[in-house]
């Protein structure tokens, strides 16, 4: 139980560093870096899909 804590709280800090990543490609030169946005929305959908899980 502690582990499935541990993977959804990396998922979701990996997903929100990738969204950052994104943020800041798009604040700074005007482009949204892609492989990091398919990253952060596969990371935030396995997530959810984990939370949802029993």
């Amino acid at each position: 139980m502690k582990y499935k804590k541990v993977i959804l709280l990396l998922l979701i800090l990996l997903a929100l560093g990738c969204f950052y990543v994104v943020y800041l490609m798009y604040s700074k030169l005007s482009f949204i870096d892609t492989p990091y946005l398919y990253g952060g929305l596969f990371f935030l959908v396995l997530a959810v899909f984990l939370s949802f899980k029993k």
